[in-house]
């Protein structure tokens, strides 16, 4: 067995051993959209983990760098071939109904996340969980049916949370379960006004000493992004998630606001449809890279603030790579050039689906003007997310998949390049099992992606994520675009409020000054 977390409490050392130093009160966060339920084993989006984050914790989770750090679990062993884990669980929690954090909650939650006959949105996630074993109150093994490198980081997903098993037990039936949450975290629930308001309210019992330091949270969402800048200059909330790129300096100009700006590992792209003929021509693919203007696309898309893409994966994910071969920087010349040897010299026709967002749609039309310059001539289509999702991820037969191009992106919710480049290239990913909208299938790159798996020793798993961003960058399944950063909206008074890379709210340590 291989030790690779030692008992340790990395950051939370600092945070229990700080003291009340400001009289607490209430946050009033405005949010772009709705929650769509309180259970984390059945949440797809990132509105609804970021208020459950606040009931409820993981073993495992990440810091504001997505680096990972142990939570409920204090450490971890594997085997070499990564198919068994040994937790260590943190000793003296509860959960705010009084029962007690042990070895057999956590094999109650396992138990309910492997469950594939459970048709929770995120059994899939944890289908590789064979076994959990109670080894001691606070130890735990988890056999797994399959080689998983990245089961820990896994672990770490929004949705591996904990649930009370008292409230499992006493809420077996899914559609009442997700209305009374019950977990460890720093908040209880109060109520849920759907269209109007989530509330939560400060949890004197909670295992780390001096926090929350906030009495209520309540968050209400806002779709438009106006609105939502109105409201926090006018003072009727204390931060709004997330601040428009294109209403910064309506911040900027209030001395009583600033903003909160973090990097994000959301990936933006151009899937590529590599069913349709020409686009199934690598030489095609890479000339719809080059000419692509990415710094002029984030000026206009995200007001500059972000990075170009570098790699299949964002900066900010494990085993990212650098990669300059091809150095895919705006070159509508060498686009129209490849465009030529492909059979092309006249350029292409093609379709560009995108949502409807008015974000999305200003950001597609510079696409389409970029594009124009070597010859492509795209036609932009915007979608609501319902047609979308029906058009673009409901296709059952690949050869019927209707578009050519499509604008959109991806966060690494595990932090781990597996979830970054597996569901995005792998062809067993394919829609509608999985993300690979593009159809993309290379062998070479299926057996780097597998290869990341195959072990949790994380030199060899770099080596093959080093060879499969390699592969993916030359062979361009995507037009590689880039990762903006993370913007939040806040009074000057407050602090601890900020996004994760992967596009969540953190705010569990909220204070006012």
């Amino acid at each position: 067995m291989k030790t690779l977390f030692r008992r340790t409490s990395l950051a939370l050392a600092l945070t229990t051993t700080l003291v009340m130093t400001a009289q607490a009160q209430d946050l009033r966060i405005s949010m772009y959209a709705d929650i769509t339920g309180l259970d984390p084993h059945d949440t797809s989006d990132n509105v609804s983990y970021s208020v459950q984050s606040g009931i409820f914790e993981r073993l495992f989770q990440f810091d504001s760098r997505m680096k990972l750090q142990p939570w409920l679990a204090t450490g971890y062993t594997s085997n070499d071939s990564a198919t068994e884990f040994t937790l260590t669980l943190r000793k003296g929690v509860t959960f705010q109904d009084g029962t007690p954090f042990d070895a057999e909650a956590v094999k109650a939650n396992l138990d309910r996340l492997a469950d594939q006959k459970k048709g929770l949105k995120r059994n899939s996630l944890y289908k590789m969980i064979d076994k959990v074993t109670v080894l001691a109150p606070d130890q735990v093994k988890i056999d797994l049916n399959q080689s998983f490198g990245a089961f820990i980081n896994t672990l770490a997903h929004p949705s591996a949370v904990m649930w009370s098993p008292s409230i499992l037990k006493q809420y077996p039936d899914e559609a009442q379960l997700r209305l009374h949450p019950v977990g460890t975290g720093p908040f209880t629930f109060v109520d849920w006004k759907p269209g109007k308001a989530v509330t939560l309210a400060r949890y004197a019992g909670y295992w780390q000493q001096g926090w929350p330091k906030v009495d209520h949270v309540i968050f209400s969402p806002s779709p438009e992004d106006a609105t939502r800048v109105a409201a926090l200059k006018s003072g009727q909330v204390d931060a709004i998630w997330p601040l428009p790129s294109d209403l910064i300096a309506a911040v900027q100009q209030d001395s009583h606001l600033s903003i909160q700006r973090d990097p994000s590992i959301y990936l933006y792209y151009m899937a590529i449809n590599t069913q349709h003929k020409p686009l199934a021509d690598v030489r095609v693919r890479q000339a719809i890279n080059y000419a692509i203007d990415r710094n002029l696309w984030l000026k206009v898309a995200f007001a500059g603030l972000g990075k170009p893409a570098t790699s299949a994966i964002p900066e900010g994910v494990q085993f990212y790579q650098k990669q300059n071969d091809p150095d895919y920087g705006y070159a509508p010349d060498k686009a129209k050039a490849l465009l030529k040897a492909a059979g092309y010299p006249q350029g292409l026709d093609l379709k560009l689906w995108v949502t409807n967002a008015t974000a999305s749609v200003r950001a597609a039309q510079v696409l389409k003007a970029q594009l124009a310059t070597a010859g492509i001539r795209a036609t932009v289509t915007p979608m609501d997310s319902g047609t979308r999702n029906a058009k673009l991820w409901g296709v059952q037969d690949p050869k019927k998949a209707e578009f050519d191009l499509y604008y959109g992106g991806w966060s690494t919710s595990t932090g781990d390049a597996d979830w970054a480049l597996r569901p995005l290239f792998a062809t067993e990913s394919w829609v509608p099992t999985s993300y690979n909208v593009s159809y993309f299938s290379n062998a070479d790159a299926d057996k780097a992606i597998a290869a990341g798996l195959a072990t949790a020793d994380p030199a060899k798993r770099g080596i093959a994520y080093a060879q499969a961003q390699k592969v993916l960058w030359k062979e361009a399944p995507v037009a590689f675009l880039g990762t903006p950063d993370n913007l939040v909206g806040k009074r000057n008074t407050l602090s601890g409020v900020s996004m994760l890379p992967d596009g969540n709210l953190l705010f569990t340590q909220a204070s006012f000054k």
